[in-house]
């Protein structure tokens, strides 16, 4: 095993596959990218990417496993060995597409699919609703001690040993161990790509969760800034399915939204949203702004009489206005910036777009990742590819500035591939 890491971390270029399921469950995006160089010497060349959509089944079962009322420990226990194989099967088919045998691939890095993530030190009494729990048995043993922690699932043993190659996942746990909040990670990696001498750069991701890394001009690794802004298609995405009666799971082109109107007073009533007002570094997931909290929304809208589309209409300006009042709150009064750069499923929504662009100002260029090459679905299935690079070369691959940790640490857990 020794001799392979060795061999590995001295293979110059590797042909190395990334793979991600993020907050939004519609299936698992792999990148397959040959990689040169290490840390800031890295460069990169994406052969090809695509996205294996979940089937309902399996969508269904993920969204019941990460539900704490129905997400008992053996459906976790049976998903992760399911999407583990699910992960490695969509290793396989994009070596396929690349015409390459998954022999000739180097390393596999993944990201799995996060279930549960506490941030922030709480008793699980604290996190979970009491109501939502199965009644299995009255007992105090929730009131566990203050501890931040995440879970993703999605084995890394069977994705190894389905492909035969060598598997790097399970980031999170290890910036956490180290103070952070295991997120967001991806900051590290869009400092390596896209740090600028001359300009000022924000790289917003909006998939289920938006998130934004800030790359000050000229910045070291220190300088980098990165948080979660809010909801970014999540919240979307659940009213569209109540919307259209479960027949659509996502605004496809926001054509839905533009043809509602935005209420006011329920964008004011959202944008009242505690976590929007708490100063970085800081995290959040479907934990906040889940079913549940897009469930209560809409039963309420419908109550006070407020017509469907304009619900819709109203959570999409909802996500461009919590993603532009954070850089005015916490971004544009110490840094300057030139563009954004957008990525994730968000930026072909042209309505949250055009919200986007209206609540930002007009002197900031706003452009999709497309421009740099880079397809938006492809961005953090590529991180992660690189993300394993750092990994297996030996270099800290957190940014204690953007997750809060003590240090910078090596994230990841290596599994061998077949020997």
């Amino acid at each position: 095993m020794l001799n392979e890491l060795l061999r590995l971390q001295h293979k110059n270029p590797k042909k190395v596959i990334g793979l991600m399921s993020g907050t939004s469950i519609d299936g698992i995006d792999a990148c397959l990218v040959e990689i040169s160089g290490n840390g800031l010497h890295t460069r990169i060349n994406v052969l090809v990417s695509e996205t294996y959509p979940y089937d309902e089944t399996t969508r269904t079962a993920i969204l019941d496993t990460c539900n704490p009322g129905t997400g008992t420990v053996d459906k976790v226990c049976q998903l992760n060995f399911f999407l583990g194989k699910l992960f490695a099967n969509a290793a396989t088919a994009i070596a396929n597409k690349a015409h390459i045998s998954i022999k000739d691939i180097d390393l596999i890095g993944s990201h799995g699919q996060t279930v549960y993530h506490i941030p922030n030190p709480a008793t699980m009494e604290k996190t979970e609703d009491r109501s939502q729990r199965l009644e299995v048995r009255e007992t105090e043993a929730w009131d566990l001690p203050h501890i931040r922690s995440t879970l993703q699932i999605g084995e890394p043993s069977v994705i190894a040993q389905e492909t035969g190659v060598t598997t790097v996942a399970d980031f999170r746990p290890r910036d956490m161990a180290a103070g952070g909040q295991g997120a967001p990670l991806v900051p590290y990696v869009d400092f390596i790509l896209f740090r600028d001498k001359e300009k000022g750069r924000a790289l917003q991701n909006i998939g289920g969760i938006a998130n934004v890394t800030v790359l000050p001009k000229n910045c070291g690794i220190n300088d980098v800034i990165a948080f979660d802004t809010g909801p970014g298609n999540m919240i979307i995405d659940r009213i569209t399915e109540l919307v259209t009666n479960n027949t659509h799971h996502f605004d496809e082109g926001g054509k839905l939204a533009a043809r509602g109107s935005v209420n006011d007073a329920i964008l004011s009533s959202l944008l009242a949203h505690p976590y929007l007002s708490k100063p970085p570094p800081k995290t959040t997931g479907r934990e906040e702004f889940g079913i549940s909290f897009a469930d209560t929304l809409y039963k309420e809208a419908i109550h006070s009489g407020i017509k469907d589309l304009d619900i819709l209409a109203t959570v999409t300006a909802f996500t461009a206005h919590s993603i532009a009042d954070s850089y005015k709150h916490w971004i544009l009064p110490k840094h300057h910036l030139s563009e954004i750069i957008l990525s994730g499923g968000g930026n072909h929504n042209d309505t949250l777009i055009k919200f986007l662009r209206q609540y930002l100002e007009p002197t900031i260029q706003i452009h999709s990742i497309n421009k740099f090459g880079i397809s938006p679905n492809t961005k953090e299935a590529l991180a992660f590819a690189i993300l394993a690079n750092e990994t297996i070369s030996g270099n800290p691959n957190n940014i204690p500035s953007a997750t809060g940790a003590r240090e910078a640490v090596i994230m990841g857990k290596i599994i061998p591939g077949k020997l």
